[in-house]
């Protein structure tokens, strides 16, 4: 989820109070202070994965993460700054930040989990800032996994949630969680529907974060990035692109386009997957991302 819209509904939440979260261990960037978990074996093949922008880890719940341990994956969870129980920048002052910080972020989450290189896995603006982070630092990164993701190359289209982001709620009244568990809905495909459970799971983590102006500061993040082809173009690890078929948000010209600037790496389209990550959609995910580091030579 990436557009400003969303600032306004994290405003809504910030009149909420904040729910309950399991305890972290804590990395730290700098002044930012970055919640992560570690699951899985030691020995197993290292990855990590990287958000979406707003949406907080699940550290037990996540179909994602359990998929992954499944195949076996050591497996590195974080809140991104301005999200989750990340540190939240004040919104006085300066708290400009691109998405090369927030590839910093992840490096000092790796270096706090013992993590010397790893799989990278990201997600929507986790994509991006994943690419930042092939791209910027390779000696860290085994390869890269690019998931409903893109480019940001000029005036490609956008799908139709966009229009459905810019109509104001049907009950402006309703209940904070409610106005969140509406933009989920949106951002999911039509044949990739999440169960309610699953849904007000994520709302309740997402909604630890408390400042109307952090989702906004994580759009401002990739668009001070901004195009991100050059860079593309400059990484020479493994990638994969993987985007859903029913994506509402990113249609598939942005994959292609991504793919095209990694030099034609592959694309694998998930009939049915949203622009959200579903639960249901996880272990085709995790297997596809299992096939690919399974076909690479052992670093």
């Amino acid at each position: 989820m990436i557009r400003t819209s969303t600032a306004a509904l994290v405003a809504l939440l910030w009149l909420t109070p904040a729910v309950a979260q399991e305890r972290a261990d804590i990395a730290r960037n700098g002044a930012v202070d970055l919640a992560y978990w570690r699951h899985g074996p030691e020995a197993g093949v290292p990855i990590v994965v990287i958000n979406g922008q707003g949406v907080a880890t699940r550290p037990h719940d996540d179909g994602l993460t359990k998929a992954l341990l499944a195949e076996g994956f050591r497996v590195v969870l974080f809140d991104n700054r301005d999200s989750g129980q990340s540190t939240v920048l004040s919104a006085e002052g300066s708290a400009a930040y691109d998405l090369s910080d927030m590839a910093a972020d992840t490096i000092a989450v790796l270096d706090a989990a013992g993590v010397e290189r790893a799989h990278v896995v990201g997600h929507s603006l986790g994509g991006m800032i994943a690419q930042v982070l092939a791209a910027e630092h390779p000696d860290r990164v085994l390869s890269l996994i690019s998931v409903s993701s893109t480019s940001g190359e000029p005036g490609l289209p956008y799908g139709p949630a966009m229009a459905a982001m810019s109509e104001p709620p049907p009950d402006a009244s309703a209940p904070m969680a409610d106005q969140l568990a509406r933009f989920y809905r949106i951002f999911e495909g039509e044949a990739d529907r999440m169960p309610d459970a699953e849904v007000a799971a994520r709302v309740e983590a997402d909604m630890a974060v408390r400042d109307p102006n952090a989702a906004e500061r994580q759009v401002a993040a990739a668009m001070r990035t901004g195009d991100r082809r050059a860079l593309l173009g400059s990484i020479e690890l493994p990638a994969l692109v993987l985007h859903g078929g029913d994506d509402p948000w990113f249609p598939l010209v942005h994959p292609e386009s991504t793919a095209a600037a990694l030099g034609g790496a592959p694309i694998e389209v998930i009939d049915g997957m949203g622009h959200i990550l579903a639960d249901a959609a996880a272990p085709d995910v995790a297997a596809r991302i299992a096939g690919f580091v399974g076909s690479l030579p052992t670093p």
